[in-house]
């Protein structure tokens, strides 16, 4: 049975509420809900004795999975008509019973913050609390992965505007990161505990370098992300994978259009520089295409040929770069 703070939410809001905040000692009512695809976390704070919604805030798109347990916002409302008020807004995969946040200088471990419905926490903080990290942990209270600082979006609000920052998104689409050339594939796959999947072509003259393993920003427990790349005359095609799902999903945006790879939805974008995100059940892929004439075209072609049976063959070290 609903409760009477989600039940009034839902009445004033006009849609379903699946968990909520009590107001009190001047602080409003919360209520917090997931919707969109991909999916989003929106919060507002309503005034239940006026019966009126006093501010409104939808957190950046964010799906957790056991990779990526959790994905959270800290989230303020600070306004010269409402009470200032600062929440952690979080989402968790299935496997989660329950979030614990670790706030800069505070030296006690805090309670662990029950999931709720559809996965998801509220978490009231102090005035000037600055979120450093957040575990997600198990039924029996113990960690299944952290997201650190730079992967929690901090978002402000004064009842009209929105500012602040996102996450630490994958970068799918970009360049060689922070990480280390590793001297095969094979070595690559098993630091990364997962087999790369290969393209079956690339344009001709290009030739495949050494693999380079990148840890994830935001969750240090996840599993690597994985680039190789082939290049030549100042060419470069670079394939950078991981498992899916992303925690932070690509969303498109105006110069962005949307492709079929392989029968599931790609984000295309550029021109003299050409990226391409994709994600199958299993991995997600980003593909950037440099220096070559046609590079919509090519970055198509080499995408739509990775699959899991372009396994590399076992072989000796390869040069690095």
């Amino acid at each position: 049975m609903a409760s009477s703070d989600a039940q009034l939410a839902a009445e004033i809001l006009g849609h379903e509420v699946a968990l909520t905040l009590p107001a009190r000692e001047g602080l409003l009512l919360v209520a917090a809900s997931v919707a969109g695809d991909p999916p989003r976390v929106r919060a507002a704070w309503i005034d239940p004795d006026e019966r009126c919604i006093v501010a409104r805030i939808a957190c950046p798109p964010g799906r957790p999975s056991r990779w990526r347990p959790v994905v959270a916002s800290s989230v303020v409302l600070s306004g010269p008509h409402s009470p200032s008020d600062r929440l952690l807004l979080a989402r968790s995969a299935h496997e989660a019973r329950a979030i614990r946040p670790h706030l800069a200088g505070e030296e006690d471990e805090r309670r662990p913050t029950a999931v709720g419905a559809d996965g998801l926490s509220i978490v009231r903080l102090p005035p000037e609390g600055v979120v450093l990290d957040v575990d997600a942990l198990d039924r029996r209270g113990e960690p299944i992965g952290r997201l650190v600082r730079a992967g929690i979006a901090e978002l402000r609000t004064d009842g009209g505007t929105v500012s602040g920052r996102l996450g630490a998104s994958h970068g799918m689409g970009a360049g060689i990161g922070r990480g280390r050339w590793a001297p095969s594939l094979p070595t690559a796959a098993f630091e990364i505990g997962y087999q790369p999947w290969l393209p079956a072509w690339v344009p001709e003259g290009l030739s495949r370098q050494s693999p380079r393993v990148e840890p994830d920003v935001a969750y240090p427990a996840a599993p690597p992300a994985v680039i190789v790349t082939w290049s030549g005359g100042g060419a470069r095609v670079l394939l950078r994978q991981t498992p899916s799902p992303l925690a932070s999903p690509d969303t498109g945006g105006s110069r962005a259009r949307e492709v079929d790879v392989a029968g599931v939805r790609g984000v295309l974008r550029g021109r003299r520089l050409v990226t391409l995100v994709w994600e199958t059940p299993d991995r997600a892929f980003g593909l950037q295409v440099r220096g070559l004439e046609r590079g919509e075209e090519i970055a198509l072609r080499v995408a739509r040929s990775v699959r899991p049976e372009n396994l590399p063959e076992p072989q000796g070290a390869e040069p690095s770069p």
